[in-house]
């Protein structure tokens, strides 16, 4: 199966012109992952199916290599809408009407990926995936970050143009930043340790989760981070939690 989805990946993200750095950053993943994916030696994490899906523009019966469910109103549109509307985003950026064309522009460009390498080369924050809506209800150059449910900020751009767009995104990425200790989530946590395996794999190996879970991890660096600690040394970090959890 790992064979025929990373098949999949391969070929969809080829025809939407894609590399596979520019998928991994729309992902909030690394590029080594869907390297592996499309190679066939690993598959991506279940909660991921339906990112892929909407930024491949597929359905998850193509990419699972599954027969086509039924839905009770035949609208797949309207049951995808209804589940994405389930679970409250980690990050989630609002606009108003006005300033979607230049958002549409501006995710052509490289800027968001800018800005997690900023961030990762920093403090060693990985920013997840980042849901991006239209808000009718908010007026026509008006935004607002939310970060599960929570708004965190609200603004407004003056200007409908590239500025425009980065002013967006940095609010986002301070937002996510100065809460990263109520933002991080066992989803990104995987990913760092999924990343420190790949070119560390002695610093994980027999560790986790065996001896420390993945939870224990989310709470030790919400810990660090609500201290005004840097979690980016996290070799360090993973041979601390190792060595308590021996103590026990």
């Amino acid at each position: 199966m790992s064979n025929r989805i990373g098949q999949t990946i391969c070929t969809h993200r080829q025809l939407a012109g894609m590399t596979q750095e520019e998928l991994a950053d729309r992902l909030g993943v690394t590029p080594q992952a869907v390297s592996k994916w499309e190679r066939g030696n690993g598959m991506p994490d279940l909660a991921l199916a339906g990112d892929i899906c909407k930024v491949l523009g597929i359905k998850a019966n193509e990419l699972l290599g599954v027969e086509e469910k039924v839905v009770e109103n035949g609208s797949f549109a309207d049951d995808a809408e209804i589940r994405s509307n389930l679970i409250a985003e980690p990050l989630l950026l609002e606009c108003g009407v006005e300033l979607i064309p230049c958002i549409a522009q501006g995710l052509q460009t490289g800027y968001v990926n800018q800005k997690r390498l900023e961030l990762a080369k920093a403090s060693g924050k990985l920013i997840p995936l980042i849901r991006i809506r239209d808000n009718t209800q908010l007026a026509p150059k008006a935004y607002r970050v939310l970060s599960y449910d929570k708004v965190l900020l609200e603004g407004n751009c003056e200007r409908v143009d590239e500025t425009a767009y980065c002013q967006m995104v940095d609010a986002v990425f301070s937002c996510g930043s100065d809460n990263y200790d109520h933002l991080i989530n066992k989803q990104i946590v995987k990913t760092l340790v999924d990343n420190l395996r790949e070119n560390y794999p002695g610093i994980v190996d027999d560790l986790i989760p065996g001896k420390v879970s993945y939870l224990q991890i989310e709470r030790k660096l919400q810990q660090i981070v609500r201290e005004g600690g840097s979690i980016r040394d996290l070799i360090h970090i993973m041979e601390e939690m190792e060595e308590a959890a021996s103590c026990l």
